[in-house]
């Protein structure tokens, strides 16, 4: 009787995979390059978009401080601008006071968002027109006013008084008005007005708006 030999299955040692944990550093360095060029495209996105929103509002204040020259001329009327660093407003010399130029329809208070900010310099600090007196329920040295409360009191009434006027003959007070980006690469525009009326913008200058307002002024003034 033949023997039957069966063939010999060969063992085979099985293969073993094992489950890669984390991440590879070149998949690191690819993830991170893609974040950083993520990052610029927002940021350049981002400064386009800023140099944009400066660009209209310091054509806005421009206009709008034409407006209030031609309005006060027309109107025959004494018309101020009240600078701040966030924003600014229009008023009128009313009764021998300034008050807020209301109810006109394009001469409104104007609120700056950040990183835009406004300052002015003037050039010859006395006005051309009076600063109005206190009244007496104003002034800290009222009935029952204190030390504290009149500096206080004084603050609020400085805070009422314009540093442009704009008179109704045709007048004004000499001013630089700058309005820039306050951040590390900043850019500004200038806005400047003088004795006989003459109110111009300039273009976009490189520079903090604060520190740098008065950056080749001086051979501006000579080209002209």
């Amino acid at each position: 009787m033949k023997r039957i030999s069966t063939p010999k299955t060969s063992s085979c040692v099985p293969i073993k995979y094992s489950l890669q944990k984390g991440f590879t550093l070149v998949e690191v360095l690819i993830a991170l390059m893609i974040a950083a060029l993520m990052i610029s495209v927002a940021t350049i996105a981002l400064n386009d978009n800023e140099a944009a929103q400066l660009k209209t509002k310091a054509r806005q204040v421009y206009g709008l401080l034409q407006v209030a020259q031609e309005e006060s001329i027309i109107r025959g009327i004494e018309l101020g601008v009240r600078v701040q660093s966030d924003g600014y407003s229009f008023m009128v010399y009313n009764g021998g006071k300034w008050q807020p130029l209301e109810d006109h329809r394009l001469l409104k208070s104007i609120q700056l968002d950040e990183p835009i900010r406004l300052e002015v310099n003037l050039e010859g600090e006395e006005a051309l027109l009076a600063n109005e007196e206190a009244d007496d329920d104003d002034v800290g040295g009222s009935k029952g006013g204190t030390a504290d409360s009149g500096a206080e009191e004084e603050n609020k009434k400085k805070a009422k008084t314009p540093q442009i006027y704009m008179l109704s003959s045709g007048e004004m007070n000499e001013f630089v008005l700058t309005i820039g980006l306050d951040r590390d690469e900043p850019v500004f525009y200038r806005v400047r007005g003088n004795y006989v009326g003459e109110i111009e913008l300039s273009n976009a200058l490189e520079g903090h708006y604060s520190h740098d307002w008065d950056k080749d002024l001086e051979e501006d003034e000579d080209n002209e």
